[in-house]
């Protein structure tokens, strides 16, 4: 009778053990610093490795080799991403890497990663997603893009120029292959001599796409989060009829490239605009003019080549990246490179939500506020978000 009902537990316990679900593996990283890195250099770097397609994350440091190692791993496709900081000789260098890989099984990976230093100024805030009437329709003349000062010292932002990339990062990067370069399909540029739009510490400059109080303009929205009638710049395009009102109390931007035209600029509400700050070699408009139309491009369609032109920005002129997508599922359709930005970020309400991207505050120092800027946009950017230019506090 004792064995039988030793038997019969047994049986029971076995029933109860769940087989798993799925396989597990092991994912080994090894972060390259390059030559000449110390141990201290490769310890405590970040590690976050995310599953592209159920959002969600590990995060692990590295060691005195630089190495870490995630455990029980479920099958899928995986994307790492590597942050790390140092300051030498009162300077702060940002460490960024970024790759994708599937793990199917246990998986070895050396993840390079690039060096970066901080910008003087930073996009503080980006709202596209726009907003809804009360009648329920889709309203976007209330986008806007903050520009901070994110240093001690004024800075003068007359000659900075506002790009977008030319993908909307729905499928592969057309110019990935291209090095030390990325494609705009919009440049707007600061107007000024260099000394005539100072932009004092801790503060910032907003570009909205129509300088009105959208709260209460009979052509506004009620229901916007945001007045905008005094903001800094608009993005003002000229037609021979009025196509795009003109804000009279707000100066308009300088229009260097326009390739799709239309009667209004229009950041993409879901979420697609990749958005940059970059100083384009000159001193003049004309020279800015200049460079931009000696590194125009074009791309072949199936139908043939396409007649739209596009500019060629080096890198090394982009002080700022914003990588912006829809979601998770679409980072993988990168489209700058991870010294400029080696994340992403986005609104996760969606178009027409009225919420926006607000950059993350490092500290305040002597009532200044510092955002943080690793040149990662997954760690440096807060999501859903209500508007608030002018505001330094999150």
């Amino acid at each position: 009778m004792k064995n039988i009902l030793t038997l019969a537990l047994m049986l029971l316990l076995f029933s109860c053990l769940k087989e798993p679900d799925h396989r597990s593996f092991l994912v080994d990283i090894t972060v390259d610093f390059g030559e000449g890195s110390s141990a201290y250099d490769r310890t405590g770097a970040k590690v976050i490795l995310s599953n592209q397609l159920k959002s969600y994350s590990f995060e692990l440091n590295t060691n005195s080799e630089g190495k870490v190692r995630f455990h029980s791993i479920e099958p899928g496709f995986y994307s790492v991403a590597v942050t790390h900081s140092m300051t030498v000789g009162g300077i702060i260098y940002y460490f960024n890497g970024l790759k994708n890989f599937p793990v199917f099984d246990s998986v070895t990976e050396i993840i390079q990663v690039k060096e970066s230093k901080a910008s003087a100024f930073v996009i503080k805030e980006f709202y596209y997603s726009g907003s809804l009437t009360s009648s329920g329709k889709s309203y976007n003349s209330d986008q806007y893009i903050e520009i901070f000062n994110n240093t001690g010292e004024k800075q003068f932002a007359d000659g900075m120029s506002v790009i977008e990339h030319e993908s909307y990062a729905i499928g592969d990067n057309f110019w990935k292959n291209l090095h030390d370069t990325i494609v705009a399909k919009m440049i707007w540029t600061i107007p000024g001599n260099g000394t005539q739009v100072p932009v004092e510490p801790g503060k910032s400059i907003v570009l909205a796409k129509d300088g009105i109080n959208h709260k209460d303009d009979p052509n506004g929205n009620p229901l916007a989060p945001v007045n905008l009638g005094n903001a800094d710049f608009e993005f003002f395009v000229r037609w021979d009829t009025d196509k795009d009102a003109d804000a009279p109390a707000v100066p308009n931007l300088i229009e260097d490239l326009f390739v799709f035209r239309g009667s209004d600029i229009a950041f993409h509400v879901n979420g697609g605009s990749a958005v940059a700050l970059a100083k384009i070699p000159g001193t003049t408009p004309e020279e800015r003019k200049d460079y931009i139309n000696h590194h125009l491009v074009t791309k072949e369609s199936v139908s043939g080549p396409n007649s739209k032109f596009y500019a060629k920005i080096a890198n090394k002129y982009i002080t700022d990246a914003v990588e912006v997508t829809w979601d998770d599922a679409h980072a993988i359709y990168k489209r700058f490179p991870i010294d400029l930005d080696a994340g992403y970020t986005y609104v996760p309400s969606g178009s027409n939500s009225g919420k926006c991207i607000r950059r993350k505050i490092k500290e305040v120092v002597n009532g200044r506020t510092i955002y943080m800027d690793t040149n990662n946009s997954t760690e440096d950017f807060l999501k859903d978000v209500t508007p608030r230019p002018w505001i330094y506090e999150n």
